[in-house]
């Protein structure tokens, strides 16, 4: 009974070695990490000059009763306004349901014909925004796939696209994440929610969202 006892500690023992070793080194991976930087885009050098208008479509997402969908596009809405770069026309789901039928379209799959002339004839806008989400890994690590795409309304050339997977199982992810909460607005939201970027789907959404906006080209 006692050699049981003392095999049944050693093996304790082992196990918590090792996962402290693990850690360990998880750790030091993380510490050696770079931010994770966006360079799966295309960007054009500049937004033209007469480009200062933009239609916010809903955020796509293939599982329409995802609870996702109940937050991302308030959170994908307020860090492109952060940037500051045109004025934003916000598109909502109902609104879409009016215009063209259905509340979400993705930017790769049939449009309705003359979506593009008929956004443009009820917004006055200078281009339209598509955000498509996919790899939404709610729990950790966490993960979201955004493929986004700015349209020129009259020519439908790209003046940006982006596609990028954020997993936070990654340690340039994890970095990343970790500077982005340093800023004061985060900070005091992941005080008043009781997490951290990622632990909270919202939070490590609202990262993803800012991330990709900064790859955004300026005047």
């Amino acid at each position: 009974m006692m050699k049981l006892i003392i095999n049944s500690i050693i093996i304790l023992a082992l196990i918590i070695n090792f996962a402290g070793c693990r850690k360990f080194e998880e750790e030091k991976v993380i510490a050696r990490a770079e931010p994770f930087v966006p360079t799966n885009l295309y960007p054009t050098e500049r937004i033209p000059t007469y480009f200062n208008r933009v239609a916010v479509l809903p955020c796509y997402h293939e599982d329409p009763n995802s609870e996702l969908l109940n937050y991302v596009d308030d959170i994908f809405h307020q860090e492109l306004v952060q940037e500051r770069i045109f004025e934003t026309i916000r598109i909502h789901p109902k609104e879409m349901k009016v215009l063209f039928g259905k509340e979400r379209f993705s930017s790769s799959k049939n449009l309705p014909d003359n979506f593009l002339r008929k956004l443009e004839e009820e917004t006055r806008v200078n281009g339209v925004l598509f955000v498509d989400l996919d790899s939404y890994r709610p729990y950790r690590p966490m993960s979201l796939g955004v493929r986004a795409k700015l349209v020129d309304i009259k020519s439908g050339d790209f003046i940006w696209a982006i596609d990028e997977t954020f997993d936070s199982g990654h340690a340039s992810v994890i970095v990343g994440a970790g500077i982005f909460q340093e800023t004061s607005q985060v900070r005091a939201l992941s005080a008043k929610t009781s997490g951290s970027v990622l632990q909270s789907p919202r939070i490590f959404t609202k990262y993803v969202a800012s991330t990709c906006y900064k790859t955004l080209p300026r005047r």
